[in-house]
């Protein structure tokens, strides 16, 4: 497995060179990163930009997407459903389904917000309100690239996080800690990162009279009765600090904190997991001179020397979406499959099953990603989905495996050819000359071999289709699959 340690440390925009051309792999590997993967037209047509070009046009892409279009149910309450719970489920599967076909047919807004779930965690299994599901998933999408300290504020006064950590139950009298403490610890600072426990005891109190009842599901709100209206002395700054001085201090008083901290987990999540401090320090400078507005920080990492250098392909292992998701876009299968929810609930269900429940992450810290992806039973169950979805391919999407193998070889009837410029496609990190010989006898199946040694086997024969999703299967299995 490839880790960076010797990359180029430059965020110097990436100007290519005969040492470090811009080609197929280059585009391929942008897009898994700042989405899910790209289809031989994205990649042909990211080839016709220079890649800062190419880096705008899919973040200004995602910022031009803006607010999510709300579904009728947005603002449901108990009394709305009034006990049809096939309605209720009914409702949180839209949402499932709506996401993940986003993933497939938009990329990078969707790739962001997950992202973001990860970072500001909330579980539906805990809070069980679809409005709430809803408004959660509207920030999200809507400060993917927005403005952070504008997203922290308003993260806190959803009803999803108000149920979560227990917000709700933080009233003068009684406060509750939870919510302070995860807004330092995780959401901003960092664990132990300029604050102290005294600091998390008077934040608590300023966040005070923000209320949500759960069991009806209705809209938060401030109640001014459960604030706590006296005196809080936070980072050894004393007055009757309310929600919004909280977060005033924490971006004034904190904000290298809080840029290092953010930094490092974007540069953790779409860059490397082994952390570069000199490539964060700059993102950091980068996000405290824009005020905060995530776009800058994510166009300069992506345009940077450091993040084209060879070295950083391969460092990231992919979560179960893009395993998935990248598996057709790579194919171009948004344009062959109908995407209905029966099929996006069969995807929402598998990636379940390989560790990454949508709107359900393990705990309010998130999943903890990179390694802990893949174990003996979560690698077997990947083999075994990504083989089931290929095998179980309509006729136009074999098909259209074919068209790729033909466009990508200019219609070569070598199966060693054919195979590796697929191999290179899918995967775009080198491969073992044993593992490529393996993938071209998996690639000829049972024709005979006089066929491929006579030269009159080629892509259009019948058996075509079958061979490609042999191939495909097999390549599913390596180590270098898994790697993004």
């Amino acid at each position: 497995m490839v880790l960076q340690n010797c990359a180029v440390n430059s965020v110097a925009p990436y100007v290519p060179s005969t040492q470090n051309p811009w080609n197929a792999q280059k585009v391929a590997h942008l897009y898994r990163r700042l989405g899910f993967g790209a289809s031989l037209n994205n990649i042909q047509a990211g080839l016709q930009q220079t890649p800062s070009q190419l880096v705008d046009q899919l973040i200004n892409d995602a910022i031009s997407l803006g607010a999510p279009t709300p579904p009728p149910w947005q603002n449901f309450t108990s009394d709305d459903y009034d006990g049809n719970f096939d309605l209720y489920i009914d409702h949180q599967q839209e949402l499932y389904s709506r996401w993940i076909r986003n993933m497939i047919i938009e990329g990078t807004q969707s790739k962001l917000a997950l992202f973001w779930h990860n970072h500001f965690v909330t579980e539906l299994e805990v809070y069980d309100c679809n409005s709430s599901m809803w408004k959660y998933f509207s920030l999200l999408h809507t400060y993917a690239l927005g403005n952070f300290r504008t997203f922290v504020e308003e993260i806190g006064k959803t009803p999803a996080m108000l149920i979560y950590l227990n917000g709700n139950q933080n009233i003068a009298d009684e406060p509750n800690e939870n919510y302070g403490r995860e807004l330092m610890e995780l959401f901003t600072m960092g664990e132990g990162n300029g604050y102290t426990q005294e600091d998390i005891v008077e934040v608590a109190r300023a966040l005070t009279g923000w209320q949500m009842n759960m069991y009806d599901c209705t809209p938060s709100y401030f109640d001014s009765n459960y604030f706590d209206n006296t005196q809080k002395t936070i980072f050894n700054q004393t007055g009757n600090w309310t929600y919004n001085d909280v977060h005033e201090l924490i971006f004034t008083l904190r904000q290298n904190e809080v840029a290092h901290h953010i930094c490092g987990k974007i540069y953790s999540a779409f860059i490397s997991p082994v952390i570069n401090e000199e490539m964060v320090a700059e993102m950091a400078s980068t996000f405290i001179a824009n005020n905060w507005e995530l776009a800058p920080v994510f166009r300069q990492i992506f345009k940077s020397e450091h993040f084209f250098d060879p070295l950083m392909v391969g460092t990231q292992i992919k979560d179960p979406f893009s395993f998935l998701v990248n598996l057709m876009k790579m194919s171009n299968f948004q344009d062959e499959i109908d995407f209905d929810m029966d099929t996006l609930l069969y995807l929402s269900r598998r990636t379940q099953e390989l560790g990454q429940a949508l709107f359900n992450p393990i705990d309010v810290a998130g999943w903890p990603g990179y390694r802990s992806w893949l174990n003996e039973n979560t690698l077997t169950a990947r083999w075994a989905i990504s083989s089931t979805m290929l095998y179980q391919l309509n006729d136009t999407a074999k098909t259209n495996l074919v068209a790729l193998a033909i466009d990508l070889t200019n219609n070569s009837n070598d199966p060693a050819v054919i195979v590796e410029a697929i191999a290179s496609h899918y995967i775009g990190l080198p491969i073992s000359a044993e593992h490529l010989q393996v993938a071209v006898l998996n690639f000829k199946g049972e024709i005979p071999e006089n066929y491929f040694e006579d030269g009159s086997w080629n892509l259009f024969w019948d058996e075509a289709p079958e061979q490609m999703v042999n191939l495909l299967s097999y390549l599913t299995r390596l180590p270098e699959f898994q790697l993004s």
